[in-house]
């Protein structure tokens, strides 16, 4: 059967303005182009976020009527120019006609009738203003960046809102206001009117309250306008606007369109309408309102789990903990608490041998999310299922939903009362009357197959409804799909000719059925008529059960072989076992401070969880849309991992696969590119980026001696069009890049131009000018790192010579220009003049920032810098850069005037204090526990690494809220309403005075390089071609360290203890050893591998480390 995501909308337009209705008299999209001027799509069974509330006021309370869509209890009317709502309100009649004018203006307009009422009206309306492809690949990121402002008009407020990224070199803005009515307060986010308590009640929160009249710039756009309180006495009308405008050049000062307004409102009142009536869509009465789980008392919760650590509280009040077996649980008490919710993305095993892009993914939330973003191979364009939208809830027809049978009500399960978090699977307990429903969904370890287990704890049978939204491709409702059934199998696979059977011809999904009776539906089931409607619905009934399960198996083969089930205990225990393997058994033991130390073994799998995602299935919890490897991405977190757990025979493929995407025109690499079948990659690059494969590659055979992999034959792209050309040897490509690299060459100096930015993506410069003439010293550092190492490994001796004049030019370079009064400054400008100009510098008059981190840090790991200046760095970032949470990027905040730039783009456009924004970004936090560890500064490293541990993180950050424990965090942002906020109380956040919030969650390259840092350069333990090195930086609160770990393979426990001098045994005799430093003067300790190889017992070696 086929199956096409088809509606039927009404459709109101005008000057490429276009308004659909669902048949519900819900608002789908709001269009202008391309634009997308509302954020979600609305459906039959949520409605719309759209709504304007009529709230009565009576002596016992607040009674509150939606008037319009499908929740509305009226009727609804329709012509070519409007569409009416009509209907009663607890004795109050209401009429609302909608109407599309003229000028990219619409009207609400609301008429009351009644007698003796006091009432005020709310009007609601998500917005995105940006292109339609952008807002649903990821709604949150194009939140970042729209700006409002509520400025007082003669009608109360009017909150105007523009994106300040260009969309197509332009920037919508719309507004929202009344006429004859005054508006006396607003919000302007999701998490205001729904709050976070949303996700648990269904209820928003100020439906029945006063609206906050704050500006919060967060990630869920959403307008909302609160009326004064009027008096209902026969007639009342008030009048609601929306207005577009394609292109609003500067920022949000004045309003500009009050007369347009009232021209066109002035119109419509003499609009006459010749109205049909809209048949109404009618829910069957056995659905009931979704349903979240009773609460769970401790005792109930002691007996699933009796052995628990890292106990969190509020108010004597269990919130979270860990198990035992290495999983996180969360009780509902705590998903209230959080801004962003609890949820989990598994995959199975990956290959740690070769790349393989044969990985089964899911995502799933507490909230009653089971799967989302089903997907084999490619996250983005392989989608069986579709992503969760955004975070609170709201919309409930995403992913796969459950609907349980309770006294006779089918309800949607919403909000667990527990939730465990597990590597590769998640588990819900949900708690009603004297039953618990347990809700399981596991990945197996060595098959893409997921599978959903429900079961009564009380063994009592119930029906089931499971909704599943099918995208078969990039999103919702673009695709169609085959859909089949054969006894207890439902196949899926995508239509011949779309753009995902185009490039993996045989792709399909099987969904199997075990231990239940069910039918397939769609989702005509929910209504009187039992017409199907979003067709990208399906359904399954589940006949009366105790216990079910379903399995999703992907494959690009056109048969899957059928498979029995395998128990969730049984594939988390294979998981672990996986990790530890991967790990090479890295375990820490301390005889004091034993509670961090147990942090950092728990952690150690969720971080390895984090970046194997990030590697193989790259995407996040926020970031849905990924699949593509950035090139600086995966030569940091992926490579730094397998070369931490020596799996050297991926990072040789992971090479190969990146230099063959190297265009053959200039040399140059793609920002980022797919690393699958299909040939996508983008065809620019900021401009540190050529350095990062040809640093991995040095690193590469540096640790290996592997140095034939230059001879291996390559192929390049063709730019724009990604053609594959012909081959040639790696050292041909690294020549080919060498090239373009002196090409950036400023003049006649060494100092390498800024293109199109570096490794903070906020500072991409808004004038053309800075690419060539603009310097940044921290991409400076890392060349100098980078050639310094190829010089090394390079087997063309004429070539070697010239990459050595590079580097020691760009050395010279760095320290006669980039640090002026010993201040290395973050960029150099060579101005009209050819004069340098310093920003980021205690010079700068331009910025208003007088340091940046990166090339503080990075001059010190890269040796560019004399331990002199290495000490002034440390000093600088101790004085200015070191906050209570961490480390900031610079040691202010770019200005924000309204999102309009002036010297960087998204440091200057983005209205949201977050990611980069908020200037902790965890990654370069990583980066700075990596210089340290260089200067040997023993108790900075340690304590750096407990402030970026989500668990218990209070222990170390004070001032942090609660946030997931078990998930890697991006960012620490500061808890300001928005970037105006944000600059005037900058410094009570270096003082620990303000709340800081957790980022994005789990795609990031941090987590791999955490694990590098924590077992490389902490605990000391590296793979050097020929030798192993022990470097470790041991806290001195430790009496005596032990870490459990494979040395060439062979079982070791490496006891690290305080001594008079350097020195190392094994097996408790003397071992010979050289004692090496660093350019500061560290000393460590290196060994032959063939001295250990002949010293190594296979099973058990006690390895003693004495260090200074």
């Amino acid at each position: 059967m086929i199956v096409k995501p088809d509606f039927e909308f009404l459709t109101f337009e005008k000057e490429d303005m276009v308004f659909k209705f669902l048949k519900s008299g819900d608002i789908f999209e709001i269009l202008h182009k391309d634009i997308m001027i509302n954020m979600f799509n609305g459906t039959f069974r949520d409605g719309s976020l759209n709504n304007i509330y009529l709230r009565i006021y009576e002596h016992d309370g607040v009674k509150v009527v939606p008037l319009i869509g499908g929740k509305s209890n009226g009727e609804i009317y329709f012509d070519s120019n409007s569409m009416m709502f009509e209907g009663d309100a607890f004795g109050i009649s209401y009429r609302v006609r909608f109407t599309l004018s003229n000028h990219l203006i619409w009207f609400y307009e609301v008429y009351l009738n009644g007698k003796n009422f006091e009432v005020d009206l709310l009007y609601c309306q998500d917005i995105s203003i940006s292109n339609k492809n952008a807002c649903l690949n990821n709604e949150l990121y194009t939140s970042q960046y729209i700006d409002h402002k509520a400025i007082k008009s003669s009608n109360g407020f009017v909150v105007c809102s523009r994106q300040n990224q260009d969309q197509g070199g332009k920037f919508p803005y719309v507004e929202h206001g009344c006429i004859n009515g005054n508006i006396i307060s607003y919000s302007t986010d999701q998490t205001q009117f729904f709050s976070l308590e949303y996700k648990k009640s269904g209820v928003p929160y100020l439906i029945d309250k006063d609206l906050p009249k704050e500006n919060y710039q967060f990630e869920l756009a959403y307008i909302v306008l609160q009326t004064e309180k009027m008096r209902v006495d026969d007639n009342k009308n008030i009048c609601f606007y929306g207005l577009f405008r394609e292109d609003y050049k500067t920022s949000i000062e004045t309003l500009k369109y009050e007369e347009d307004v009232v021209i066109e409102y002035l119109k419509v009142l003499r609009l006459r309408n010749n109205f049909e009536k809209l048949k109404r869509v009618q829910m069957k009465e056995e659905f009931g309102a979704e349903i979240s789980s009773e609460k769970f008392i401790l005792n109930e919760i002691r007996s699933i789990y009796n052995e628990r650590k890292f106990e969190e509280y509020k108010d004597n009040e269990l919130l979270s903990f860990f198990t035992n077996y290495h999983t996180h649980v969360v009780l509902q008490d705590k998903e209230i608490l959080c801004e962003r919710p609890h949820g989990n993305i598994i995959i199975n095993k990956i290959d740690d041998d070769k790349i393989n892009t044969n990985i089964i993914t899911s995502t799933n939330y507490m909230f009653g999310l089971f799967n989302s973003q089903i997907a084999l191979g490619n996250t983005s364009l392989n989608k069986m299922m579709s992503c969760n939208r955004g975070l609170l809830n709201v919309i409930k027809n995403s992913g796969q939903r459950i609907y349980i049978k309770i006294n006779d009500k089918f309800r949607m399960l919403t909000l667990s009362g527990i939730y465990e978090i597990g590597t590769n699977f998640s588990r819900w307990y949900y708690k009603f009357n004297d039953d618990v429903i347990i809700i399981e969904n596991y990945v197996l370890r060595d098959q893409t197959k997921i599978v959903l287990n429900v079961r009564s704890q009380k063994k009592i049978e119930y029906e089931f409804i499971i909704t599943n939204q099918i995208v078969m491709g990039d999103r919702e409702y673009s695709n169609g799909f085959y859909l089949n059934r054969e006894l207890d199998r439902v196949m899926i696979k995508p239509l011949e000719g779309s753009f995902l059977s185009n490039t993996y011809k045989n792709i399909n999904y099987q969904i199997n059925f075990f231990n239940c009776k069910f039918n397939l539906g769609d989702d005509g089931i929910f209504f009187k008529d039992n017409l199907g409607r979003d067709k990208s619905i399906i359904t399954f009934k589940i006949e009366k059960s105790k216990e079910f399960s379903i399995s999703i198996d992907g494959s690009f083969e056109e048969n899957i072989s059928f498979s029995d089930l395998s128990s969730l205990d049984h594939e988390r225990e294979k998981f672990n076992e996986f990790y530890l393997e991967l790990l090479n058994g890295f375990k820490l033991e301390g005889k004091s401070s034993k509670y961090d130390v147990d942090k950092l073994n728990e952690i150690i799998y969720f971080y390895t969880h984090d970046a194997l995602i990030h590697f193989s299935s790259p995407h996040g919890l926020e970031q849905s849309s990924g699949a593509a490897w950035g090139t600086r991405d995966v030569c940091q977190g992926p490579i730094e991992f397998f070369t931490c757990t020596n799996n050297y025979k991926i990072i040789k493929e992971v090479l190969l696969e990146l230099f063959s995407h190297q265009f053959i025109e200039n040399g140059e690499f793609p920002q980022w590119f797919m690393f699958d079948k299909y040939n996508m990659q983008q065809d620019d690059s900021h401009g540190d980026i050529i350095f990062w494969p040809l640093k991995a590659l040095s690193e590469y055979v540096l640790n290996t001696g592997d140095d034939s992999i230059f001879s291996e034959e390559i192929v390049y792209r063709s730019f724009p069009s990604c053609d594959i050309t012909h081959k040639e040897s790696i050292l041909n490509h690294v020549k080919r890049a060498v090239r373009s690299i002196e090409g950036r060459f400023i003049k006649d100096s060494y100092l390498i131009s800024y293109a199109g930015g570096d490794w903070d993506d906020t500072l991409q410069p808004i004038n053309e000018n800075f690419k060539e003439r603009l310097v940044s010293t921290w991409t400076m550092a890392l060349s100098y790192e980078t050639l310094k190492d190829l010089y090394n490994v390079i087997p063309d001796n004429d070539f070697k010579e010239n990459i050595r004049k590079m580097y020691i030019g760009i050395r010279e370079c760095f320290l006669k220009y980039a640090i002026k009064d010993d201040v290395v400054s973050g960029f150099l400008y060579f101005n009209e003049d050819d004069e340098i100009e310093y920003l980021l510098h205690p010079f700068d008059k331009i910025t208003g920032i007088n340091y940046r981190l990166l090339p503080l840090t990075r001059s010190i790991i890269s040796e560019i810098i004399d331990l002199e200046q290495a000490m002034i760095n440390e000093k600088i970032i101790d004085d200015h850069l070191t906050f209570n949470d961490g480390v900031r990027l610079m040691n202010n905040t770019p200005r924000y005037n309204g999102g309009i730039p002036e010297i960087f783009k998204r440091a200057e456009q983005a209205s949201n204090v977050g990611r980069e924004i908020s200037l902790q970004y965890v990654h370069a936090h990583i980066r700075f526990i990596e210089s340290m560890c260089k200067l040997g500064r023993e108790e900075k490293v340690w304590e750096s690494l407990y402030k970026i541990i989500p668990i218990k993180l209070n222990d170390y950050v004070e001032n942090a809220n609660f946030r997931q424990s078990n998930v890697y965090f991006s960012s620490s942002d500061g808890a300001f309403n928005n970037r105006y906020d944000f600059q005037d109380r900058f410094n009570e956040l270096k003082h620990g005075n303000v709340e800081v919030k957790g980022g994005w969650r789990i795609y990031s390259s941090g987590p791999g390089i955490y694990i590098n840092q924590l077992i490389s350069n902490i605990i000391g333990i590296r793979e050097v071609k020929d030798r192993i090195i022990f470097d470790p930086i041991i806290s001195r609160t430790f009496e005596e360290l032990k870490c459990s770990y494979k040395i060439l393979g062979n079982g070791s426990e490496i006891l690290y203890r305080r001594d008079k001098e350097l020195n190392i045994k094994l097996n408790g005799e003397d071992i010979d050893f050289v004692r090496e430093k660093n350019i500061y003067g560290r000393e460590f300790i290196s060994i032959q591998k063939q001295i250990l190889n002949e010293r190594l017992r296979h099973d058990k070696n006690i390895i003693e480390v004495f260090i200074l």
